[in-house]
């Protein structure tokens, strides 16, 4: 499904991302408090079956002159530099309130809305003309006396409206002149068209690396026998960094988790925690296997070579020191996306990979 491929690829991110845990299972005893996979025996876990030679197929990354310029034209309908016309579609945010308390079905984020469709009350659409990207809006406006919420009918209700983005019906002319005042290296068409391909071709290639990845642990996973669970505070560990990371995503575009799930997920709150709890096992159960794979094959994260990749990731970013990093980053859970990233690359080596 791909929602739920979605959430793995999001869990996977976040071992490598998340803030220091609080968990402790150090020194216990009792296995549900394990929190790490160097606190395990993974042996214990998974019965390992075939992770060599491994046959999947996967899509070349590929992108065409088709596709590179419906892009080129996406971005040059992109925000221009006016304020919104007729025509145009918005992406918006906004909170309908009714004496000052906002009402049912009042409120979005990242809606779009096509200026003169007459998808919303009279006003709405009209009092967006002339704002700019930025420009919140507030709209006094009055429901139909025969609108279908009884308790809205005739109401007086102020929108306040935020415009994210604008779409033009309309782009812009693709020209030299036009490209020289982007600010990239590039000063002719020609030059624009080759960089949007280039840019495009790497994204494809790294979203081409993540699918081969997860196809080949997909593949090792269905080999292999899970003899127990993982340890209920390793499940917690995983599912708070889930959790976490996508909270993080809905507070991008300025909305709960809540609706954040419902409206890229499908999920209303009574789904979306067990979709979480689901694949916060089946990120457990990957890592676990991973880590076996690592045991069998030497191929586990040294304390040496986890503190130089640490260093190199600092100079690379905007760490102010190693110190910072490791207060940011949970450590333990950088080693073991690193040991990750040792252990695909090696089942990357030996497998047999063909192009649909």
């Amino acid at each position: 499904m791909k929602n739920k491929a979605i959430l793995l690829k999001i869990a996977s991110i976040a071992v490598m991302t998340a803030a220091a845990a609080t968990f402790t299972g150090c020194g216990s005893t009792d296995d549900s408090q394990k929190v790490y996979l160097n606190e395990i025996h993974a042996k214990d876990y998974v019965k390992l079956g075939e992770y060599k030679g491994l046959e999947i197929t996967q899509a070349d990354p590929e992108v065409t002159d088709e596709t590179r310029d419906s892009y080129i034209n996406y971005l040059l309908s992109m925000n221009p530099d006016r304020g919104v016309i007729e025509g145009d579609t918005v992406n918006i945010d906004y909170v309908g309130t009714l004496d000052g308390v906002a009402f049912d079905g009042g409120t979005a984020s990242g809606s779009n809305l096509t200026i003169g469709s007459g998808q919303f009350i009279d006003g709405f659409e009209d009092g967006l003309i002339g704002a700019k990207v930025g420009d919140t809006v507030e709209l006094n406006l009055t429901f139909p006396e025969g609108y279908q919420a009884a308790e809205l009918a005739g109401k007086d209700v102020v929108f306040t409206v935020t415009i994210n983005t604008i779409m033009s019906a309309t782009p812009q002319e693709l020209t030299d002149e036009y490209v020289k005042g982007l600010g990239i290296e590039c000063s002719t068409v020609e030059e624009y068209q080759q960089y949007v391909y280039d840019m495009m071709y790497e994204e494809q290639l790294s979203a081409y690396d993540i699918q081969v990845e997860n196809a080949l642990a997909g593949a090792a996973v269905e080999k292999s026998e899970f003899i127990k669970d993982p340890p209920q505070a390793m499940l917690d560990r995983y599912n708070e960094m889930l959790t976490s990371s996508l909270t993080s995503a809905a507070a991008a575009y300025g909305m709960t988790l809540e609706q954040y799930m419902q409206l890229y997920y499908g999920m209303d709150a009574a789904t979306y925690p067990e979709e979480i709890k689901s694949e916060a096992l089946n990120s457990a159960q990957r890592y676990i296997l991973l880590q076996a794979i690592a045991d069998a094959e030497g191929l586990n994260v040294t304390d040496e070579e986890l503190q130089a990749d640490i260093e190199n990731t600092v100079a690379e970013s905007s760490y102010e020191s190693v110190d910072a990093f490791k207060e940011a980053v949970d450590e333990e859970s950088y080693r073991e996306y690193k040991m990750s990233e040792k252990v695909l690359g090696m089942m990357r080596e030996n497998a047999v990979i063909s192009a649909e």
